[in-house]
This record gives C-alpha cells, structure tokens and sequence, in this order.
C-alpha cells in the first residue's frame, strides 16, 4: 500500500494518479471531513486527522505502507518534517510533492517576510501609515499569530478563511469580529480578489506563494493594479536531501524508472 499525505487539491489528485498510475491500494490522510470527502476514490482509502510521528509509524506498520508521499501544503513544514522521520525510521522511501512557486514581479511595494510574526508586525506598520486596513489570505491555521499581534490591535484585518463549522470556530474563539470575515472557499479569480480587496479598501494584502492551484498569481495581480503593498511569507526550507517532485507525471516518470528506490 502506499500512503499520500493529502494537504491540497493538487496532493488529492496525485493520489488518484498513484492509484491508477500503481495499480496498488493507496492511503490518503487528510486533516479535515471536508477533505475526506474530496479525496473519496475508488481504491482509495481515507484517514481523517492529524498524526504525530508514533501515530504515523503504527499506520506504516499497520498498512504495510512502503512508500510515503508527503503532498501537505508548501507551507506546512512540521508536517513534512514529521512525516520524513516516521519513513525514516520504518526504513521506507519518502517522496515530497511540492507545488510551484509562482514567479514574483518587480514591484517597489512586495516585501518579503520569513514567517506570520514577522508579516503582522510589517503589515500593522505599513498600515499605520495609510488607512488602517489589512486583508489577510493566510487562511486560519496561523490566525492566532495575527488576532494577538499587538502592530495590528488598531487595525482593520479583514481575514479570508474558508466556510466551515470548524474554522468559523476557530474565528470566534480567537475574537474575531463577524464583519470582518470573508468566508468562502478559493482560489479566486483576478477579478473576484480585484472586488474584494477594492470593497475592503485594504492597504496591505498578506499572502503565502501556493502556487497557480492556490491562486498566487491572481492575488498578486489584484492587489498590484489596485497599487497595495503586498507582504509576501516565503515557503519553509523544503525537506533537504528528500527526492522531490511537483507534477503528478513525474511521479510516473519515477515510478516507470525501476532504479528510483520507489519500488
């Protein structure tokens, strides 16, 4: 059996192209039920939740696991991390699916940030200065870090999540106000961000470089012809010395290659 850790809508269709590309039986983990129910395939068998590493290891024994691909978010480090060590220590191949970046313009306001403190900190500052407006696309995973930031308590932060019981709760533990929460699933055309960020009469938009699957390149196109200054948080380091791939035929192309180690 082989396993895909499936963060993404790009990891949920490598999985179907493992299952026909194999013809073997295919795991595919995933955090949400939302998730589960994109990733059902026949052939496919689903786990939802999250693991740590001794959780991991007990599924790679108990499935006879022998091949681990790590396709969770680009920016979702401490799961690739933990997913590189429990293959590891089975003594089973790991492969890391890794989208693109998207290639980023010369524009005098792009700034770049190593992580969610340091775009808070930036954005409540660049805010300051303008009209008080932040329009957050980081998703809900990290919005604690931007709720507590003391650079954005007197700032409008307008936050893009995604439209479900379990995010909106997080929303609302973190005490963040219903009026300022767009909750809708992406990604989102040029022109719908273009309307959303003009309605908002944001200053700054904070992004991740997801890719063309996660519509970087209409965000970035959006905000730059709207004139925004645009904080962009830069991927993790990727997984070092792991074999990694970013499109599902290289995958086949691997698979086809009886010397890659996959077998």
């Amino acid at each position: 059996m082989i396993w895909v850790i499936a963060g993404t809508l790009d990891g949920r269709n490598l999985a179907v192209t493992v299952r026909e590309t194999t013809k073997e039986p295919v795991f595919v983990s995933v955090v949400s039920q939302y998730g589960a129910q994109l990733a059902a395939h026949e052939g496919i068998e689903v786990h939802t939740g999250r693991l740590d590493k001794e959780a991991m290891k007990e599924i790679i024994a108990d499935k006879k696991i022998r091949l681990l691909i790590d396709a969770s978010h680009p920016y979702a480090a401490v799961v690739t991390a933990t997913a590189r060590d429990a293959a590891a220590d089975m003594n089973i191949p790991f492969l890391r699916f890794e989208r693109k970046e998207v290639p980023l313009p010369d524009y005098d306001k792009l700034h770049h940030v190593s992580n969610e403190a340091e775009a808070a900190a930036l954005a409540g500052k660049l805010a300051s200065s303008l009209h008080k407006r932040v329009y957050l696309t980081t998703g809900s995973k990290t919005m604690g870090i931007f709720a507590k930031a003391e650079a954005l308590q007197d700032i409008d932060v307008w936050t893009r999540v995604l439209p479900t019981a379990e995010v909106l709760g997080i929303m609302e533990d973190l005490g963040v106000s219903p009026k300022r929460i767009i909750a809708m699933q992406g990604p989102f055309s040029y022109d719908m961000n273009k309307v959303m960020f003009a309605d908002t009469k944001a200053d700054v938009v904070v992004m991740k470089n997801s890719g063309l699957v996660g519509g970087s390149d209409t965000k970035l196109q959006a905000a730059i012809d709207l004139g925004l200054h645009i904080i962009v948080i830069d991927r993790p380091e990727p997984a070092k010395g792991a074999m990694t791939i970013s499109t599902a035929q290289e995958f086949c192309d691997l698979w086809e290659d009886k010397t890659s180690g996959l077998h």
